[in-house]
């Protein structure tokens, strides 16, 4: 159990052994609460909390020495009132100044309730809600036959999502509505061979079945203020309520199938040389059947302010339908140098299935949907990788890798003007490049003293991509820019970590056992947090802090009091432009300093 500040109180446990003659069970569960990071004066409550609880239960049978049997199910339930994200700044952008944050926000008299966003404030006016269920059961047989085990996985899972936000961010009425709830079911069945033809060649064969279903029921609606933000001022003074209450609904149904068949050999060449060649053969076959409808709105039968409604919200109804088969397979090489330093060098190939735009497509000029533009080629995946695992002294290890991953037909957002389009979709960009060095160690330099770190150099960048959308201060320019050579989302140049123990003979309360304090800290530089690289959507470089002291009992028990963050780095996890082109960007902010205690122990 543990107990800490802002309300964090988290219970997990388990109990297992022997219910029948070869019967055993095990049941777990799991609870964590704690309040939010952020404060809403509007609601005045706080935003960003935890609320989950979790529970488990597996049945092994073994009713003979060559066959074992596991049930498990699960069930997950979340309700926290989340994830919002508060104002982090203003970009200028190339629209007209009239059509930008500062004389939206004049004109409807709003000012934020703090333009620093680490005070942790926000006024949001929509509900923030994600709620989800997850669950599902499995079933593992496993017999020992022939010169192997023969092993069946077969699986149901399901995610229901029940979400709401407040999709402008503030506490205006410009989206007043933003969800889509989603219900998705899925199956799957693996099937797999594993043995040893002799002391130097083992094997792997295996098949494997999947399909999943997705429905969602999408709605989003605006309010009064959506006009001035979204429109041109002058249309939005002349159409009062033009979009108060103007809506859509979505019903979006998807389907996906899948089936693969896969193998792996391990051939020790000799006692040092090792070869792992390995084959997988893959088809989806994807179908997405989209329907939306409008609602509410100013009544009007004028068509230029019926296409002022569209230009914000449309109906769309499409169906489409897309599949492909794979092929993808790795080899790997691995030498044992000497006793204590391997080797190793690995080609591999992958991809990412093809994909379909399930949330609307890019129209052409009669307003039609273009159906050619619902599928997304599958990604090309090429990967090189080499470097060595090593032992240098007793109580050391260093292992180091080096890398490059180029991706064919990266699956992102696009804007095509080829088409005619002014809105971004789902489409192929035509290389990307990701390439690294990847250093970790750990040194034990005595009974009472360890440490573990590692260091990642990683160099990540768009080789071909020139129909990208356009930065968040390029609104209002042109709606497509070529951004090749650029840096890749989300990735940090640089990155880090370093953790160190320490412990010594001790007791607590007549108890024996051993006292431990650590340490650990952790650092990323900077990063972009937009797929089109804006110099207003990086994320700054920050560390994080962490450490706990504590008493670990030789019967089986632990007390310790921790603390996460402890310099109280204020950080953003990443930055995003509003929607509606004014300028306004968001942030979600990282965890400020927290602290507490835990007790657990086993009986």
């Amino acid at each position: 159990m543990s107990f800490g500040d802002f309300g964090y109180q988290q219970a997990r446990g388990s109990v297992s052994g022997p219910l029948l003659d070869n019967v055993a069970g095990r049941l777990s569960f799991s609870s964590t609460q704690r309040d939010g990071f952020l404060y809403n004066v509007a609601t005045q409550d706080d935003l960003n909390d935890l609320n989950n609880l979790g529970v488990r239960a597996q049945f092994l049978f073994t009713p003979s020495p060559n066959f074992d049997l596991l049930i498990a199910g699960d069930y997950t339930r979340q309700r926290p009132e989340g994830y919002a994200q508060v104002y982090a700044g203003v970009a200028p952008t190339l629209r007209a100044a009239n059509r930008q944050y500062a004389a939206i926000a004049a004109d409807l008299g709003y000012t934020p309730p703090s333009t620093n966003p680490f005070d942790r404030l926000t006024d949001a006016d929509t509900p923030h809600r994600s709620y989800q269920d997850v669950g599902g059961f499995s079933v593992t047989a496993e017999w020992d036959v022939g010169i192997g085990e023969l092993t069946s996985i077969s699986a149901w899972r399901y995610w229901d999502w029940d979400p709401s936000n407040d999709r402008d961010f503030l506490g205006l009425s410009i989206t007043t509505v933003s969800a889509n709830p989603s219900e998705q079911r899925q199956w799957s069945q693996e099937i797999r061979y594993a043995g040893d033809v002799s002391p130097d060649l083992n094997f792997v064969l295996g098949a494997f079945a999947f399909r999943q279903t997705v429905h969602t029921t999408g709605a989003q609606e605006q309010g009064s203020a959506a006009a001035r933000f979204l429109l041109a001022p002058s249309a939005a003074a002349a159409t009062p309520g033009l979009l108060d209450g103007y809506g859509r609904t979505t019903d979006i149904r998807s389907e996906h199938v899948s089936g693969a068949l896969f193998g792996q050999l391990e051939w020790s060449v000799t006692d040092r040389l090792r070869i792992l060649p390995g084959l997988r053969i893959n088809y989806d076959e994807k179908t997405v059947d989209y329907d939306s409808a409008l609602y509410g709105g100013l009544a009007t039968a004028d068509p230029a302010l019926i296409a002022l409604q569209r230009s914000i919200l449309a109906a769309q109804s499409y169906e489409a339908k897309a599949d492909d088969t794979n092929v993808s397979g790795q080899i790997t090489v691995a030498y044992d140098l000497t006793h204590n330093l391997n080797l190793y060098a690995t080609y591999a190939t992958s991809f990412k299935s093809i994909g379909l735009n399930v949330d609307g497509l890019p129209t052409d000029a009669t307003g039609a949907p273009i159906l050619a533009a619902a599928t997304v080629e599958p990604e090309d995946v090429r990967h090189i990788e080499f470097g060595f695992k090593s032992e240098p002294v007793d109580g050391v290890t260093a292992n180091l890798t080096f890398y490059e991953t180029t991706v064919q037909d990266y699956q992102a957002q696009v804007v095509n003007a080829s088409v005619g389009v002014l809105r971004g979709y789902l489409a192929n960009a035509e290389e990307v490049r990701v390439r690294g060095a990847e250093l970790d160690f750990s040194a034990r330099f005595s009974e009472n003293f360890s440490l573990h770190g590692a260091l990642a150099y990683t160099d990540g960048e768009y080789v071909s991509f020139p129909d990208a959308p356009a930065p968040l201060e390029g609104t209002g320019g042109p709606q497509f820019v070529d951004i090749s050579g650029e840096r890749l989302p989300g990735i940090s140049e640089w990155s880090g970590s370093l953790s160190g123990q320490y412990t010594r003979a001790g007791q607590l309360l007549g108890h024996a056992g051993e006292v431990f304090a650590a340490l650990d800290v952790s650092y990323r530089s900077d990063f972009s947090s937009s797929p089109t690289p804006s110099r207003y959507l990086i994320v700054d470089g920050y560390s994080l802090l962490n450490g706990r002291i504590g008493f670990r009992a030789d019967n089986g028990w632990d007390l310790f009091i921790w603390g996460r963050n402890l310099a109280d780095e204020e950080y953003f996890e990443f930055l995003s432009a509003a929607p509606g082109g004014s300028g306004l960007f968001v942030g979600y902010v990282g965890d400020p300093r927290t602290y507490g205690v835990t007790l657990r122990g086993s009986f």
